[in-house]
Order: structure tokens, then C-alpha cells, then sequence
């Protein structure tokens, strides 16, 4: 069983390589060095169509990955399909239907567990739910979140949905397990390598290690890694492990939802954002706007351990690869606390 201390610290190792006195405040300026400039410069591009998947309850990192993809929905760059929960927690669904109410986009459909998966608690979940407006009750409102990915994806381009995961990949798994049905009459496998153009996510160390996204549900891990028929970018623990944002999200009213997740976990102090790189990546990145942020590496495999521990080798090629850090953890930081301090457009 993973302790408490794992559950609230996912991937259970200290933040290295940040020095916050007097840290932020670039803002506009951040977002124009780092490809903030892309809300003019792709204003006549499509919006990167994603579906969100998170563990979003035992780390707050989701609440700030939430709050980038919906800055980037507000500047044109994205269009926000779907999100699921890939955990247990009976908070997580309302507090994740809040934050989309605070941004204006309280439709955005939510999926759930059907009550398997990780038992994960939460410091904020409840009590951003019990304090912002949301509709979503309770998660015995909300679809499973595999029917859910099923009819997002039917209804989609061939090729053009991007998905980003930033938790354990029980969800994914399902996903490639399941069966037609009323959406589709193509199974899982089929129905995403028919609509789906890459997955993003956070999880691994690279090029090996043993990282809580993936050692959480190893078996899924596995099968989710070894069967999508789709490129595979992985933002590895290492990537947001020494990007540190939250503190700055002091400067923002009481009102804010995102503030307050960040308040109820650590009291507004800096912590480790690897989920946001993930999200910025799925949408700047793809969009060739983070160059000067990240580098890929060469296309390659992931293979999982039966304790969940990854390796990176450059054969077979599978279509998977890796961030690689080029700028200093401190300017992505900047970038990304701006985009999670942006006030809703909506």
C-alpha cells in the first residue's frame, strides 16, 4: 500500500533547482518569450482538439494543469473535448466541474471511475467543491469515463484528437479494451488509432526510473504503453520535478479557484509542476511554439517492469518519445504561473 506521505507528494522526491525569492512576475512578458505571442500568431490555426485525463486529488499540479489548458482554450490555441478522473475520490468530479465553471466552461463533460482504481484523498477536492459553484453533485452524476472518451472520439476528425494523461493510466487501459457499442462500432484499439494523432503524457523518468504514474497501476501501465496504436510523447518526472509554481497565485483574489486548491495544499508555497508541462507540450508544443523550452528525443520504445519501473531504448521504434530540458526551470516556470494566474476570459 503507498503511505500517506506518497499520496500527497506522487512522486516522493524533493523539488531541486528552484529559487523563488521574489520569483515571478513576467506575466505577459513570460508568455511572450515562451510562445505566449501564439494566441495572435495561430489565431487563424485550429484549436488542438484535447481530452484531459487526471488524477486530480492527491497532488494539486492537476488544478494547475487545468488552469493552462483553459488559458490556452481562452487564447484559441486549444479546444478542451473531455476530461476524466482516473482515481477514487468522491470530491475530485465536483472540484473539477468547479474550476470549468470558473473558467466559463461548465459543459465540458467529466467521466469517473465505475468505482475501481486507486483510492486517492485529497487536501482541496472538497473544499474547492463545497466553496465555488459547480453542477456536478457528485461523481454518481458523471458517465464512466471510457463510454465518455468512446463518444468524444466518434464524433471527432480522423487523426485529430490529442490526448494528455497526468495520472496512473487506468483509464487508458480501458479504453483500448473496450468494445463497440452505441458510438462506435469500433472496438477501442481501432476506434483510437482511428481518431487520435498523439497521447501525451506525464509519467516515467527518463531515460529509466520508477515514477508514481506508472508504478501506481503497473498492469495498466503496461498494456496501455505497449498497445496504443498512436505516437507517444512522455513529460518525465524529471521535466517538472525542478519547475517550481504556486507562490504567485498569492497576488490573485480569494475568488480564485486555483488559488485556493494551492492554499489548502501547501499554503500558496511553491510545488513541482509535471503536469502542467504536459498540457503546455500537448498544445504549444505540437504546435512547434516550445523549441526554445524543450527538445524530443529521437523516436524510440518504453518499456515497463512488472514493479512499474520504466526503461527508454532506441529499438524497437514505436513511435515514443521524450522531453528533453533545454531552458532553465526557472523561465518555464514563469511561463507556466502565468498561464495558471490568467483570469478567465469567459
Amino acid at each position: 500500500m503507498i503511505n500517506v506521505l506518497h499520496q500527497s507528494d506522487r512522486r516522493h522526491r524533493k523539488l531541486t533547482g528552484v529559487c523563488r525569492p521574489g520569483f515571478w512576475r513576467l506575466s505577459w512578458l513570460a508568455l511572450a518569450l515562451i510562445g505566449g505571442m501564439g494566441s495572435i500568431a495561430s489565431a487563424a490555426a485550429e484549436p488542438v482538439r484535447v481530452i484531459f485525463d487526471t488524477d486530480m486529488s492527491s497532488d494539486v499540479d492537476d488544478v494547475g494543469a487545468v488552469a493552462v489548458l483553459h488559458a490556452l482554450a481562452d487564447a484559441g490555441e486549444a479546444e478542451i473535448l473531455g476530461m476524466g478522473i482516473c482515481v477514487n475520490d468522491a470530491a475530485s468530479a465536483p472540484c473539477l466541474n468547479a474550476l470549468n465553471t470558473f473558467y466559463g466552461r461548465p459543459d465540458i463533460p467529466i467521466g469517473v471511475l465505475p468505482g475501481t482504481g486507486k483510492d486517492s484523498p485529497s487536501k482541496y477536492t472538497r473544499g474547492v467543491a463545497d466553496a465555488f459553484p459547480h453542477r456536478l453533485a457528485s461523481a454518481a452524476d458523471a458517465p464512466q469515463a471510457v463510454a465518455l472518451y468512446r463518444r468524444l472520439l466518434a464524433g471527432q476528425p480522423d487523426r485529430s484528437v490529442v490526448f494528455v494523461s497526468v495520472g496512473p493510466l487506468t483509464n487508458m487501459a480501458a479504453l483500448l479494451d473496450s468494445k463497440p457499442d452505441e458510438f462506435s462500432d469500433l472496438a477501442g484499439r481501432a476506434l483510437v488509432e482511428k481518431k487520435v494523432r498523439i497521447w501525451v503524457s506525464m509519467g516515467g523518468t527518463f531515460v529509466s526510473g520508477r515514477e508514481f504514474n506508472f508504478f501506481v497501476d503497473t498492469p495498466a501501465t503496461i498494456h496501455a504503453i505497449e498497445a496504443w496504436p498512436t505516437p507517444i510523447v512522455f513529460s518525465g518526472f524529471e521535466i517538472g520535478g525542478s519547475i517550481g509554481t504556486g507562490a504567485g497565485l498569492r497576488d490573485l483574489p480569494a475568488t480564485n479557484p486555483v488559488r485556493r486548491a494551492y492554499e489548502l495544499f501547501n499554503g500558496l508555497t511553491d510545488r513541482q509542476s509535471w503536469d502542467q508541462t504536459a498540457v503546455l507540450y500537448a498544445v504549444r508544443g505540437l504546435a512547434g511554439k516550445l523549441d526554445a523550452m524543450w527538445d524530443l528525443s529521437p523516436a524510440g520504445s518504453v518499456t515497463i517492469a512488472a514493479d512499474g519501473s520504466n526503461r527508454w531504448q532506441a529499438a524497437p521504434d514505436r513511435g515514443h518519445r521524450y522531453l528533453i530540458a533545454k531552458m532553465p526551470p526557472a523561465e518555464v516556470a514563469r511561463a507556466i504561473e502565468a498561464l495558471m494566474a490568467q483570469p478567465p476570459r469567459r
